[in-house]
């Protein structure tokens, strides 16, 4: 009879070497996952400079949906630098509801992700047109009338050197400006800017009027942004997939693990009929009567 130790290996020993064992995958992760935290700390930092120096011009130009996404990267980039540094210590310790608690949030933030750069893809679309209808809106209701807008907009024109949307007669829309009148364009549309310059005699063409619009320069502005933005997101979201199957990978590992090295479980005691012995009173011959 042979003995145990020339029994054939077990499997999932066999199974649980090299880069398939659990030290295997845990040090693929730790090192994916490194990978993923600097990648994911540098799209933060992109979120948070595109909110501090460009969504001042894209809420002027009503671009709700550009702000959207580049907050909900933020969020996302914030909650998946949390869930990586969690990663390293529960899978360092291979704690598994630890495990799974991180691979759902990765997976959420994947989802955001996601959907932020191709928001980001999108938004490219069709954008010159509509910064041109934004801008012409704003130039109509809200110039003069809200303060924060009137400010902004003074702001980019001098910032671009530009003047309206598409030209400077865009502002012939705003009941404030009129050839009759005694200025034709706001004071920022000058070329060297000081109070009152842009008021007559200048004329029509005044020389001292930019006359490209601030579409055009805003579309110069934010296109190769928004490239950016999305090529990016796109790249952090394939190491977080890669990151996603190497943990299920693990996960799945360790629960055969710990399937295999759990106590069996004694089986039921089984009553046997033969074992018994049942009892039954005689009755007497009055109560059958």
């Amino acid at each position: 009879m042979p003995s145990t130790s020339a029994r054939k290996p077990n499997r999932l020993a066999v199974n649980n070497q090299g880069f398939c064992s659990v030290f295997g995958i845990k040090a693929a992760i730790i090192i994916v996952g490194f990978i993923l935290l600097v990648s994911v700390l540098s799209l933060f930092y992109l979120s948070t400079w595109t909110i501090i120096t460009k969504h001042k011009y894209a809420l002027l130009a009503s671009a709700y949906l550009y702000a959207m996404s580049t907050y909900l990267l933020l969020i996302s980039a914030l909650i998946t630098c949390i869930a990586i540094i969690a990663l390293f210590f529960t899978a360092w310790i291979e704690h598994e509801k630890g495990l799974k608690l991180t691979l759902l949030i990765l997976i959420l933030t994947f989802i955001f992700e996601i959907t932020a750069g191709l928001f980001a893809f999108g938004y490219t679309v069709n954008l010159d047109e509509r910064l041109s209808k934004n801008l012409l809106e704003t130039i109509q209701h809200k110039y003069h009338y809200v303060k924060g807008k009137t400010r902004t907009f003074d702001q980019m024109q001098r910032r671009f050197r530009c003047c309206g949307s598409k030209s400077f007669k865009d502002w012939q829309l705003n009941s404030n400006f009129n050839l009759s009148m005694s200025s034709a364009v706001p004071d920022s549309c000058c070329k060297s800017y000081e109070p009152t310059c842009a008021q007559k005699p200048y004329g029509k063409h005044p020389s001292n009027i930019f006359y490209e619009g601030c579409s055009l320069a805003l579309y110069r502005f934010y296109h190769p942004h928004l490239i950016t933005v999305g090529c990016v997101t796109l790249g952090v979201a394939f190491l977080q997939i890669f990151t996603i199957i190497l943990l299920v990978w693990l996960i799945k590992h360790i629960e055969k693990i710990t399937a295999f090295n759990r106590p069996a479980v004694p089986p039921a005691k089984i009553r046997r009929l033969s074992n018994e012995i049942t009892y039954y009173p005689i009755q007497s011959s009055q109560s059958v009567k």
